[in-house]
């Protein structure tokens, strides 16, 4: 890990560029939004609402498709009202995204100049910018996933079982994080991930709203999913079947299009038990790059903001190309001994392909291409989910060959 004066001096110099960006077009950026116009209206619009209503009605408003855990939470801001309200989120919103810009050096073993690079990608990402004007949840589901992982690695179980929970909260679908330890067989892990979830999720809206409401909340949550057949044709939804949809016309069988993209949520899945059980170098940063590509595939919104997680993913695939080595010479090495481990290169053809990809991927969640496009044809063009899906196949292009090879040299235990 590098020294902190070094990776502070090089990020403020990086912020410079996309910050002046930001403030040129930051106006017609929101007018382009149109359906958002002012800073944090999700936040206004939703979750202040929310928090006014939960002990009141015990119910979800409109629009709002989290956890009761959160809805609780939300009522912490009501009290202030809601100017001084919108002034904590911010708070809280700059916060969590300098969290993030922070928590990459303590999860991915890279070079000072890969943690810039990272930096780069996160303040010139459109999800990212999205989220912050949107006033958005995203950054808040990113840092606990991230910090599962950094606590994870240290050995606190229950802390990362903690945010984990936190994560699942908001919107459910990080549950499928619990595959990382499933898949290395971590069963006290997992039990620690599973009873924390339910706690969040049950336990905590069972005692503080009742049982009967904690059930009706999550009826009318179910009510308003069954009912939300008005964001298969949204332009804002990057879900696997949705874009193709968009793009092939209406005759296209979303059924078809689910089952597809389950399949490949599964062999994502698949993929991170042969990363963990080949033992690759750095397979829990892997496994975790898989589940967020997957998000796309298994979350029915997928709104822009929720792929905040490209950069990182864009940043362990630059550090696996940059640094030279393969993803999946030796064992483990935040785990394990380093003794005997080899190291080898990527394949010249492999790394052309997998470059490419990536490339074109920083491409697509820039905001300066965005704005060549504008916000609804960006999201009807679903320029984030090929976004996704370069580097998901830049992923396989690494990982699938040397893990099989891996698999067929090491001896069954």
């Amino acid at each position: 890990m590098t020294r902190i004066g070094p990776f502070v001096a090089g990020a403020a110099g990086i912020l410079i560029l996309p910050f002046a960006y930001w403030v040129r077009s930051w106006q017609s950026f929101a007018t382009v939004r149109d359906i958002c116009p002012r800073l944090f209206c999700d936040f206004a619009d939703y979750y202040y609402p929310m928090g006014e209503a939960i002990f009141r009605t015990g119910l979800p408003v409109e629009g709002f498709l989290y956890s009761p855990f959160i809805a609780i939470l939300l009522a912490a801001f009501p009290p202030l009202g809601l100017d001084a309200s919108l002034m904590v989120w911010g708070v809280l919103q700059v916060l969590f995204v300098s969290c993030y810009l922070l928590i990459f050096r303590q999860v991915v073993p890279a070079a000072l100049p890969i943690q810039l690079l990272f930096i780069a990608l996160s303040c010139s990402t459109y999800p990212l910018l999205l989220n912050l004007m949107g006033g958005q949840v995203s950054a808040f589901i990113i840092v606990p996933l991230l910090g599962m992982l950094a606590l994870d690695e240290r050995g606190r179980r229950a802390a990362a079982a903690g945010l984990l929970a936190f994560a699942v909260s908001f919107k459910f679908y990080p549950i499928i994080f619990l595959a990382l330890f499933a898949a290395r067989r971590d069963a006290r892990t997992f039990l620690f991930g599973a009873a924390a979830c339910g706690t969040a999720l049950f336990v905590v809206p069972g005692l503080l709203l009742g049982a009967g409401d904690t059930l009706g909340f999550y009826g009318k949550l179910l009510d308003a999913l069954r009912d939300s057949g008005w964001v298969v044709t949204n332009p804002h939804s990057q879900f696997f079947p949705h874009v193709v949809a968009r793009l092939a016309g209406a005759n296209v069988p979303l059924s078809l299009l689910g089952w597809i993209a389950y399949a490949v949520a599964a062999a994502n899945l698949g993929l991170v038990f042969l990363v963990q059980g080949a033992r690759l170098r750095h397979a829990d940063v892997w496994s975790v790059q898989l589940l967020f590509l997957t998000i796309p595939f298994v979350l029915k919104t997928s709104w822009p903001h929720d792929f905040v997680f490209l950069p990182f993913t864009q940043a362990v695939l630059a550090r696996q190309l940059l640094e030279g080595e393969t993803a999946a010479t030796g064992i483990d090495e935040g785990k394990r001994s380093n003794a005997g481990m080899q190291r080898e290169r990527v394949p010249g053809a492999r790394m052309a392909v997998t470059f490419s990809l990536l490339l074109a991927s920083i491409i697509f969640s820039n905001i300066v291409f965005f704005s060549l496009f504008g916000f609804v044809r960006y999201g009807s063009f679903g320029f984030l989910f090929w976004a996704n899906l370069l580097l998901l196949i830049a992923s396989y292009v690494l990982l699938l060959p040397p893990a099989l090879q891996r698999l067929r040299v090491t001896p069954a235990a």
